[in-house]
C-alpha cells in the first residue's frame, strides 16, 4: 500500500499536508467523531481524508484494532471516495450486495450502513465526517442534520489546523535563541583577554631570548637579572598555556551554540525526537548551566515526529529557559531532568519542575499556552508538577 506521504503531489497549493495527516489524534477531532457516534447511535464514527491512493482516518471512534492502528485503507475499497467524486452526502441503508459499492468493508468487518456529509479544507472537498453500523441503518432527517452540523465543526477545525502551521512563530524562535547568541557572546569574550594576556605573554618571553641572546655572545647579565627575567618568562609560558586553554573551551562553547542555531534552522523531510531535545538543550546551555545544566539520558525511543526541528527546539528552549530562571529564583540551584515516554500517538518529553512552586509552575505554563494555542503537532501537559511537551508522531504505513 501507498504511503501517506507517496499519495501527496508536490503542489503547494494541496488542501492537505503530511503534517496534517500527522496528526490523526487531535483531540478535537476525536471528540467530534465520538459525538456523531453517539448522536447517530452507531458504534463507529470517521473524519476520513480521501487521497488518490488511500483514505486517511483523520479522527476515528469504536474502529476495529487493525484499522485503528493503520488509520486507513486503500481508496478503491471506501465509500468516503463517493463523497468527494460528487461532494455530496451519502447514505448507504444496507451496503451488502449493493451494485458498484465496494464489498471490503462489508465482507471483512461486517459494515452495512452509511452516512458521510462531505468536509473541506480550502474550499475542496477532501473527504467527510462519517458514522458506520454494523446493522442496516436508515438514517432519520433530524440524524442527517445533526451529522451536518458535526461536519461544519469538522470543518472549523481543518480551518483552524492550516491556519495554525502559517502561524509566525519569530516571538518564539527570537527567545529560543537568545540565550544561544549570549553564549557566543560569552564565549568571544574571554578569547579577548586571552589574546591580550598572550602579547603581553610574548613580550616577556621575546625578553628572555634576549637575554639568551646576550649570554651566548659573552655579555653577562647578573645572577639577580637573570632570575627575574626566567620567573617572567616562566610565568608567560604558563599564563599563554592557560589562555589557549580558555580560547579552546570558549571556542567550543561558540561553536556548540552555533550548531544547534544551525540546527535550529535546518529543513528536511522528518525530524527526530532526540533531535529536538539536543538541540534545545544547546540552544537553552547559556542560561541552563547556571543552575547545573540539563541532565538528558540517552534517548531509546525516539520517533519521527510531525513537529519541524525549527518550531521543536524553539518550544524545548524556551521551556528549558523558563524553568531555570524558575529554579534561580528558587535560589536553590540543581540540574534540570529530562525524560522521554512512549504515550503511543503522541512522544512525550518530559522535563522535571516539581520542587518549583505552583506560582512560577503557573508562570510557565501561562508562556507556554502563548505559544502551543491552536498548534497542532505539539502541546504540553503538567503532570504530577513536571511539564510534558507532547508531540505527534509520525507512523509509517507498510
Amino acid at each position: 500500500m501507498d504511503t501517506a506521504t507517496d499519495s501527496l503531489k508536490s503542489s503547494g497549493d494541496l488542501p492537505f499536508t503530511r503534517e496534517l495527516l500527522a496528526e490523526a489524534e487531535d483531540e478535537q477531532l476525536m471528540r467530534i467523531v465520538q459525538d456523531a457516534a453517539m448522536k447517530l447511535k452507531t458504534p463507529i464514527a470517521l473524519v476520513t481524508v480521501v487521497m488518490e491512493q488511500l483514505q486517511f482516518f483523520k479522527a476515528h471512534y469504536g474502529l476495529p484494532d487493525d484499522l485503528a492502528e493503520s488509520r486507513g485503507t486503500d481508496k478503491d475499497v471506501s465509500f468516503c471516495q463517493f463523497i468527494v467524486n460528487t461532494e455530496q452526502p451519502l447514505e448507504l441503508v444496507d451496503a451488502k450486495d449493493m451494485p458498484g459499492i465496494p464489498q471490503k468493508l462489508v465482507e471483512e468487518y461486517g459494515i452495512r450502513a452509511y452516512l458521510g456529509m462531505p468536509i473541506k479544507s480550502n474550499n475542496q472537498v477532501i473527504g467527510s465526517l462519517c458514522v458506520l453500523d454494523t446493522e442496516p441503518h436508515s438514517f432519520s432527517e433530524e440524524e442527517k442534520e445533526n451529522l451536518k452540523n458535526l461536519a461544519d465543526h469538522v470543518n472549523n477545525r481543518l480551518i483552524e489546523l492550516n491556519s495554525s502551521r502559517k502561524k509566525d512563530h519569530s516571538s518564539l524562535i527570537g527567545k529560543a535563541a537568545f540565550p544561544a547568541l549570549e553564549e557566543v557572546m560569552d564565549s568571544i569574550r574571554p578569547m579577548k583577554a586571552s589574546v591580550s594576556d598572550g602579547m603581553v605573554a610574548a613580550r616577556e618571553l621575546s625578553t628572555f631570548i634576549k637575554m639568551i641572546e646576550t649570554t651566548v655572545y659573552g655579555k653577562g647579565l647578573s645572577i639577580e637579572e637573570v632570575r627575574k627575567i626566567l620567573k617572567d618568562a616562566k610565568s608567560a609560558v604558563e599564563r599563554c598555556e592557560n589562555g589557549l586553554y580558555d580560547i579552546e573551551v570558549s571556542i567550543g562553547d561558540a561553536q556548540d551554540s552555533l550548531t544547534a542555531l544551525e540546527h535550529m534552522f535546518e529543513t528536511k523531510g522528518s525530524t527526530m525526537l532526540s533531535e529536538v531535545a539536543e538541540s534545545g538543550r544547546e540552544l537553552a546551555r547559556h542560561v541552563t548551566k547556571e543552575v547545573g545544566g540539563v541532565i538528558l539520558p540517552e534517548i531509546e525511543f525516539d520517533p519521527t515526529i510531525s513537529t519541524s526541528k525549527t518550531l521543536g527546539s524553539s518550544i524545548v528552549a524556551l521551556t528549558l529557559t523558563l524553568v531555570a530562571n524558575g529554579i534561580k529564583k528558587s535560589g536553590q540551584p540543581r540540574k534540570i531532568k529530562m525524560s522521554v515516554e512512549d504515550q503511543k500517538v503522541r512522544a512525550a518529553l518530559i522535563i522535571a519542575c516539581t520542587d518549583l512552586s505552583e506560582e512560577i509552575r503557573g508562570e510557565i505554563v501561562s508562556e507556554l499556552k502563548n505559544h502551543t494555542a491552536e498548534e497542532p503537532t505539539i502541546t504540553f501537559k503538567l503532570v504530577e508538577g513536571n511539564i510534558q511537551l507532547l508531540f505527534s508522531i509520525v507512523k509509517n504505513r507498510s
